[in-house]
């Protein structure tokens, strides 16, 4: 599946290529920054805490990817992209006393194939007001939707375990490894010599699950479960047992009790900055002696006589 997606993006870039001369303006990049998991493992000394007031910032990777935009207008564009990045945490790094006494953790390599529009409510065509037009700042928001493919894993006696097919909470079916999530965000971009884009982006995916970490309800009966690797990855709160701190809390992680928060579904956060290369059309707005933001002439503004 997810070959497939990565084929079906490959070719709607060689089809876009292919119609550039009769399009108002297209870029295309590559973008590399981090990603940041928000859900029930890890966070702070207290109770949970809604958003980014959770966030483990030790805990961010990498966020490298690829995109494709397409100008509709002056102020709205389509972005269109494939990133791979990796979300994860670990209870043994809060100082919260029952998620450490919990002691689940993950690491999800995670293929985000996504669509958003683009909303530049900032525009600024001519940087230094040159007359130029050489140099150009746009601010944006974004939203859309996304696909992404994620397998979440815990390391378990030295290997890394896939955990979904273990279904860890008894589930009758496995849950969805293929998942929908919402991007919204904020970016901005400057463009230079009308071919070279520079810009920073940060957005947030609300999605529509609650195991991208494995966890999502409850302790079931360990007689449910179907191996020992399942029984051993549900509950692993016997290898902290003698752990001070957990001494006195590990009696109560057994059939029924929390392992989750089910009413609230994980998300992740992205930030990255990004090139791309402006592939110009020979359109009436992006001529030669256009500029390709107006459709005005080249050459320096005229100086005002007083």
């Amino acid at each position: 599946m997810l070959r497939l997606h990565a084929i079906e993006l490959i070719f709607f870039l060689g089809l876009s290529c292919t119609s550039l001369q009769a399009q108002y303006a297209w870029d295309i990049g590559v973008n590399a920054g981090l990603s940041n998991y928000l859900g029930e493992i890890g966070g702070g000394a207290g109770q949970g805490r809604d958003w980014i007031l959770d966030l483990k910032l030790d805990q961010s990777r990498w966020n490298p990817g690829v995109f494709v935009r397409y100008r509709l207008d002056y102020n709205l564009g389509v972005n269109m992209s494939l990133n791979y990045l990796r979300l994860q945490a670990a209870d043994s790094l809060t100082p919260n006393p029952n998620r450490f006494t919990r002691n689940l953790s993950f690491r999800n390599d995670v293929f985000e194939l996504a669509t958003v529009g683009e909303y530049y409510f900032f525009n600024q065509p001519d940087v230094g007001r040159t007359g130029r037009y050489l140099l150009d700042f746009k601010a944006y928001f974004y939203g859309g939707v996304a696909l992404f493919y994620n397998n979440p894993k815990a390391k378990y006696q030295g290997e890394w375990v896939a955990l979904q097919p273990l279904k860890t909470e008894g589930q009758t079916d496995p849950y969805s490894k293929i998942q929908v999530a919402l991007p919204v965000g904020f970016g901005m971009f400057y463009t230079f010599s009308r071919l070279h884009r520079f810009g920073w982006s940060i957005g947030w995916r609300y999605t529509f699950t609650d195991y991208i970490d494995d966890i999502g309800g409850y302790y079931p009966d360990p007689a449910d479960l179907e191996s020992d690797l399942a029984r051993g990855l549900s509950n692993r709160s016997q290898d902290v047992a003698n752990n001070p701190v957990s001494a006195d809390l590990v009696q109560y992680f057994t059939k029924g009790g929390v392992r989750g928060n089910p009413d609230a579904n994980d998300t992740y956060l992205m930030t990255s900055f990004n090139y791309s290369y402006v592939i110009r059309g020979n359109t009436k707005s992006f001529g030669k002696r256009k500029n390709y933001l107006y459709g005005r002439k080249r050459g320096r503004a005229g100086r005002a006589i007083f």
